[in-house]
């Protein structure tokens, strides 16, 4: 079944593709409300990790209500496809901010709103796992929003219904336990926010590397990468988010919120 014929909606363009899904801007047909509708490739339907994995999204949306988190509308099935319906975030995204160049201040008012939607995901129990300026949006009014919960875990969970020898997550803002298989929680999603926040104040990521073994070395065993000198005294900050071990980094994103809050 096309995209064009799920229920209810009628698409618009197509918006976002990544490997396991598409986003359409669609209106809902009932009130002409513009959504994203981020469907599941038809070919995944029938895998049980893949097709859980995108219903498990939708749970843990309606769980979070936060004014930092993208809102969510309805989830169906309907032949090959499962879709979600979830707020259209017309603003770009932070990445493509970061390539328009952002002051410090601005940078450090965004890290501080960030740090507020991970305490509110985290303590839901939620780790996001995959948190990169892509993955940030913004509303019309410039509030920025957190999307795309496919790879989340919800700690309370049994299972976390991994893909045997899949890296699914974004190797530049993964943090390092993540890469060695070990025991993940709200502290790796602080890692990725200190790779994020490295780019946003030094306009350039965070390693640079030909191949994704090097790009794991680099977040495993390199340095943490120091500021310009005009930045430096951001360094601090940078230093416990980007900690190769988790209990030398902030211990929560309330406490990196108290840290940076501008």
């Amino acid at each position: 079944m096309a995209a064009e014929q799920v229920p209810g909606y009628r698409i618009v363009h197509m918006i976002g593709q990544g490997g396991q899904a598409q986003v359409y801007l669609a209106e809902r047909e009932a009130d002409g409300l513009r959504v994203a509708l981020k469907v599941l490739d038809s070919k995944l339907r029938h895998d049980r990790v893949f097709f859980e994995r995108f219903l498990r999204e939708y749970k843990l949306l309606t769980a979070l209500e936060n004014e930092f988190v993208v809102r969510i509308y309805e989830q169906g099935v309907t032949g090959d496809r499962a879709y979600i319906a979830m707020e259209f975030l017309p603003s770009g995204t932070l990445a493509s901010r970061i390539r328009e160049g952002l002051d410090s201040h601005a940078a450090l008012r965004l890290a501080a709103q960030i740090a507020r939607a991970l305490d509110a995901i985290h303590s839901q129990g939620i780790v996001h796992r995959d948190l990169k300026p892509t993955n940030i949006l913004f509303r019309a009014n410039g509030q920025p929003v957190i999307v795309d919960f496919g790879l989340a875990r919800d700690l309370a969970a049994s299972s976390n219904l991994t893909v045997q020898g899949q890296l699914l997550a974004t190797p530049r803002y993964m943090s390092p336990e993540h890469f060695l298989g070990q025991r993940i929680d709200a502290r790796s999603d602080l890692y990725s926010m200190g790779a994020i926040l490295y780019e946003m104040l030094a306009g350039q990521r965070i390693y640079e590397a030909e191949t994704p073994a090097s790009m794991i070395d680099m977040h495993v065993n390199g340095p943490v990468p120091r500021l310009p000198e005009h930045l430096a005294g951001y360094q601090p900050i940078l230093d416990r988010l980007l900690a190769k071990k988790p209990d030398d980094r902030f211990q929560s994103a309330r406490e990196l919120f108290t840290s940076i809050a501008i």
